[in-house]
């Protein structure tokens, strides 16, 4: 048994599937087809659910640094 972690995966939001939930071996995921899991529900054929939009947080600005 092995891992493995997907490099377009980023806070759980597929980056290859615009804005989709990273769900492994889904349509259109690098996985699809080449793997087989170990859960039968997995390897079925499956549609990308949306992702729910990331709250946005909110941006400081920088401090200033003095020059001494």
């Amino acid at each position: 048994m092995s891992t493995w972690s997907c490099p377009h995966d980023l806070d759980g939001v597929c980056q290859r599937v615009n804005g989709a939930v990273c769900e492994p071996g889904m349509r259109g995921c690098t996985l699809e087809g080449k793997v087989r899991f170990a859960r039968e529900a997995m390897n079925a054929p499956r549609k990308p659910v949306r992702a729910a939009p990331q709250p946005a947080k909110a941006v400081t600005p920088p401090r200033r640094r003095v020059p001494f």
